[in-house]
Parts: C-alpha cells; structure tokens; sequence
C-alpha cells in the first residue's frame, strides 16, 4: 500500500503556534471531571497547548518524540532470528526451564507471538505519543513517521499471532489459542492514534486498511468467545487482565468501525468489562495486587474513556474504577516503602514512581483527588500524555486520603500515623480472601516502620526467575509468619509445604481481619488464619502498635505436636551486630522482646529480600523463635522495636 504524504501545513496551523497566537498564560484545565473524560484526545491538546506552566512538560513530550522517530518503523519478524535483531524486548533471551518440551518450531511460534504481545506494550506508549507531538507541533515528518507505522499494523494479520499460550504441559500447537494481551494493547495503539490525528490525516486507503484490519480481529475475538476456545473464556477468569485487555479490544474496535454496526458484539463487550470490575473489591481493591492491577486498570480506564466519549458512563461509573485511586495510593508506606504484597515486583523501597502512569491516568479519567494527592506529593508527573493532562488539573483539587483502611476484599489492614515519611510510623496486616490471586503464603504477616527505619518486613518479589522465590521469598519463609515443622528453608518443596505452610486453595485462603480501633495514635487487630493449614486446628494472631512499637500474640494450636516457628523478618543487613538474653534479641537497632508458654529459642538468620533496595536482592537478619521440642499449643507474645534512637 502507498501512503501519500500529506502536505500538512506548518505553524500557526499547529495546536502550538496556535497557543502563542491567541494565549500564552499559565491556565489550568477547570472543567469538571466527567467533561474532562469524555472530552476528544484532540480538544484535550489543545487544552494543553494552552498553558504556559505546561511548556517543559510539552517539551520533554516531543523530544521523546522525535527520539522514537529516529527509530526505524516497527516491522514484524517472521523468524526466531529474526526476532533476536528486532529492537523490542524479548520474553525470554535464552529457552527458560518450564518450555523444555517444547519442539523447535512450537518454541518460535511461541516467541513470536510473545514478541507481538511486547511489540504492543512497546506502541501503546510511543505511536500515542508520535500522534501527539505531531498534532502539537504540525510537523509533518513526525506525521508521515506516524502513518507508516499505522500501515504496518494494518498487515499485522493477526496482531498478535497465536501461540502464546504454549509451555510445558501443553506443548503442540493445535490451532487458534485466541486473542491476548497483545491484542488490546495494538487495538489500543491504533484506535488513540487515529484519535490523536487532525481530521484528514489519515488517507482513505490507510483508514480503510485499518478498518478492515480492526474487522478481522473483531470476527476472531467474537469466534473466541463462541467456541471458547481461550482457557480464560473457558475458566470464566473475570478478575484477570488476560480477561479484560481482549475484551477492551473488542469494544474499542467495535466503537472504531462504528458502534451501530455492531450493536450486541459492544454490549456483550461491556457487560463482560462490568463483570471483571463487580468481581473487584468494593472499596477499590483488585485482588491480584499491585502488580497486576497495572495491566488491568491501564486497559479498564482506557475503554472507560473511549466508551464515555460515545456518551455511554457505564464503565467510568462502575464504583471501583471510582474508588481504585485510593487503594493504590494507600500502597505509600513510610520511609519511602510500599506496601509490597502479592507477587509485586518493583515494589522495593524508594522506588516511589513505579505506578505514576497509572496514577495519573486515574486521576485524570476520575478526577482522584487522592490519585491527584499521590502524584503531586510522592509519585511525581511522568512524561505521558496523561501525566501532563493531570498536571493540567488545578492544584486544588488534590487531596491526602484517609491515614488507615481495612479493605475486606483485599485481606490487608493499611495504617500510618501522618503523611510525613521521615517521621510517621506505618504498619500494615495481611489476611487473606478466597479470590486472592498471585498472592503469597503470607496470611497474618505484620509488616512496621517507624520514620525511615524498616523494622519489620516482608521479602517481597524480585522476579520469577530467582532461583529460591518459591521456597526463601514467596513461602512462608519470606513471610512474619508460622511455620509447622522443622524443614530446612532449600527443603520447602510444595509436598513439603502442605504440611509446613498455608495451602493456596480457595477453601484455604481465607483470613479474616477484625479491627478493634485505629487513630493517628495506633490500633489493634486480629486475624483468624486457622483454615490455611492443612496441619493447624487454630492460629489466631492479635496484633496492637503504637507510633513506637508492635506487640504480637499468637495461640496456636495443631492436628498433632510438632516444631513451631515463627519469624520476623528485620529491616536491618544480615551482617548488623546481634546480642541476645533472656526473652530477647537484638539485631542492629531492632529489639524482639518475647515470651511463651513453652520453652523457646531465638536465632538468627541471614535472610534474601527483595525489599531494602531496589533491583537486586539483599540480604537481612531474620529472628526465629522455635519451641525446643514439638508441641501440640504454644501461645507466644512478641514486642517490636527500635532500641535507641534511628539512624539510617
């Protein structure tokens, strides 16, 4: 296909010169939330365009522009090797262990379609933000650049190929494995770049190739969903981002050639969207954690906004899209810490802007005051296109949440003493729900900090490809928890652990958090997290804190005597100088006062996290309090904190 060029006109035809013409002052977008997201991406620029305070964040904008621009039009590899000299991510650099069984040619099918899947995370940020500083500037080479990408996607036939779902246990390639993440990304990548383009910028050869491109996936996610071919169709995975990306594909296409035309496809669309939001919590919890609510929320406020600027509100007023910021702003612990539970990696101290984007997509499509609150005091203003529209929200509207929460669905209590992270003291309690998802073995793990000093926490989640996450991070080894039995942490094998740890099954998952009271001074809670073991009749841990230290009491109680164990993970280096007494040990400035019904020792032990610094794993010290012999109950009581005054 040929694709002309457009002889587009230069300034003052650009949304820029157009800003010095007529208006060169610093000027906030005022109006209402609801307006703002259902307002086109153009006149939206042009808002932007507007305010002079907004100039270095334009400018950062379109330099990263014509960055990408010098970068060669995205082609498809049609090989393995190929795909090796392409210039997006690959999955996997080497064949990881759970592919092994994999036949060559299944194992490229495989990387192709992952290669896809990257491909469109990669455009979902650089062709939206080519179109924009385009359409700001008028140059008419970021257009044409624009245009040739957009032809290339339009003879992606599928966008994303199939294959991606192949691994060891389902080794052969059998046919058509549906449409996945990739799909609602390229979907995406298409749909708000057309939206971010002056009207006669796209040809009507290319609008016609893109049209026709958007059809043929529409007529393959509709098949998907007929002959449930998918394993999320099948397993009805409402809560999953493999879930709602298809799906925001289907009706973002669906809204691209012309919602009439595709009336009940849109419908079934959005009613299955509703769905994966009523499966959320109610407070805007999302059950799989941090990590993966990015996937998921990107793509839900994406459709959201598309949807409500064809005057349909229905997704953009579900209440949890609504009440989601919060949640994810309530992740901001002390010290510069995030509350780091489930599988979350990225999540290790300082890293403070890992979910910025995401914040300021929030805060623009719902108006968040909290979302607003969190960028302008933690997460910082990044350098989307969303990033400058929310900083092109008035200043007053932003707004700190509440101190504490208890988010039922969630299964996590999160409290802190003030806003201030060099002085409030935070802490936050783990129970556990029956649609927890990529959660870990951590129900009743107590996480405290007191200013910037860690004293409890968890090892968190560096990658999957640590060699010890599954037995020293994810287990109840990287947890302030129980463990039954006295295995050897190498030894944690899951046979192992369905004895010694918490079984993930739904029925298993359950831990009901009870709070008695929280204010700025503390708390006390308790949670039930006797259902979780296979080999516990009952642990019931209550837990009370101050703005200067934690007491813990567990009663425990199990099917028959053996070795108890509890740990606390210390937010002190594994090598900080130790001394121990009677019912107490110290590990640098940590103090762990303890006292039970049954004889107990307490060690140290250095332990690997994925916490206290970012990008890597640490080591730190770790007591463990063990009855000498095996009992049937144990109640045990433990205070935690700080010996003298904080230092870094």
């Amino acid at each position: 296909m040929t694709i002309p060029r457009l002889n587009l006109p230069r300034a003052p035809s650009s949304l820029l010169a157009l800003a010095v013409a007529f208006c060169s002052c610093a000027r906030a977008d005022n109006r209402a939330p609801d307006e703002l997201a259902r307002a086109p991406l153009r006149q939206l620029l042009s808002a932007v365009a507007t305010n002079s305070a907004l100039a270095g964040a334009r400018a950062k904008l379109i330099a990263g522009a014509r960055h990408d621009a010098a970068k060669p039009v995205l082609r498809r590899p049609q090989t393995l090797e190929e795909l090796r000299k392409w210039r997006v991510t690959l999955k996997y650099k080497t064949r990881p262990p759970q592919m092994s069984a994999l036949p060559d040619k299944e194992w490229e099918i495989f990387c192709l379609s992952q290669g896809d899947n990257y491909a469109g995370a990669l455009l979902k940020v650089e062709l939206p933000r080519l179109a924009a500083a385009a359409t700001l500037t008028g140059d008419a080479a970021l257009f044409e650049r624009v245009r040739a990408q957009l032809a290339e996607l339009a003879a992606w036939s599928p966008l994303e190929r199939r294959g991606w779902s192949l691994n060891n246990a389902k080794p052969h390639y059998k046919g058509d494995d549906g449409a996945w993440l990739g799909t609602g990304w390229l979907v995406r990548v298409i749909a708000d770049t057309v939206d971010l383009l002056p009207p006669g910028t796209i040809s009507p050869d290319l609008r016609a190739a893109l049209e026709s491109r958007l059809a043929d996936e529409l007529a393959l996610m509709e098949k998907d969903w007929a002959t449930k071919r998918p394993w999320y169709v099948r397993s009805e995975a409402a809560h999953s981002n493999q879930w709602i990306l298809p799906n925001e594909a289907l009706v973002r296409a669906c809204l691209f050639l012309g919602v009439d035309r595709h009336r009940e496809t849109c419908e079934a669309g959005i009613a299955r969207l509703l769905r994966s939001m009523d499966v959320q919590g109610s407070d805007g919890e999302f059950v799989e954690g941090l990590r993966y609510s990015g996937l998921s929320l990107e793509s839900l406020y994406s459709i959201a906004r598309a949807t409500a600027r064809t005057s349909d509100n229905r997704l953009l007023a579900h209440p949890f899209l609504q009440k989601f910021p919060t949640w994810l702003v309530h992740h901001f612990q002390p010290g510069g810490f995030l509350i780091n539970a489930f599988d979350a990696p990225g999540s290790s101290r300082g890293n403070l802007t890992r979910d910025r984007n995401l914040l300021a997509t929030a805060a623009f499509v719902t108006g968040s005051p909290h979302a607003l609150w969190g960028l302008r005091t933690r997460a910082r203003f990044g350098e989307t296109l969303d990033a400058i529209l929310a900083a092109n929200m008035p200043a007053s509207r932003a707004g700190a949440p509440p101190l504490f929460a208890n988010y039922a669905k969630a299964a996590r209590l999160n409290w802190r003493s003030s806003w201030d992270d060099d002085t409030a003291a935070g802490l936050w309690l783990r129970g556990g729900h029956a649609t927890d998802f990529h959660d870990h073995m951590d129900r009743g793990h107590v996480n405290f900090i007191i200013g910037r000093r860690a004293l409890l926490i968890e090892a968190g989640t560096l990658n999957y490809a640590v060699p010890n996450n599954a037995t020293h991070l994810r287990s109840i080894a990287g947890h302030n928890v129980l463990q039954v039995g006295d295995a050897a942490l190498e030894k944690l094998t899951p046979a192992v652990l369905k004895q010694a740890g918490q079984v993930l099954t739904k029925e298993r998952r359950v831990a009901p958090i009870t709070v008695e009271r929280m204010d700025e001074s503390g708390g006390a809670a308790s949670v039930d997290v006797s259902g979780c073991y296979e080999s516990v009749v009952k642990w019931k841990r209550r837990v009370e804190w101050s703005q200067t230290s934690v007491t813990i009491e567990d009663e425990v109680e199990l099917k028959q005597p053996d070795i108890v164990q509890f740990r606390w993970h210390l937010g002190v280096p594994a090598e900080a100088p130790s001394r121990a007494s009677a019912g107490q040990i110290t590990a640098g400035d940590v103090s762990v006062t303890y006292l039970a019904d049954q004889a107990v020792a307490a060690r140290i032990e250095s332990m690997p996290d994925a916490t206290l610094a970012p990008n890597t794993i640490t080591q730190h010290a770790c007591v463990v309090l063990r009855t000498d012999q095996p009992v049937q109950r144990l109640k045990l009581k433990t205070q935690v904190a700080l010996t003298g005054a904080a230092s870094e």
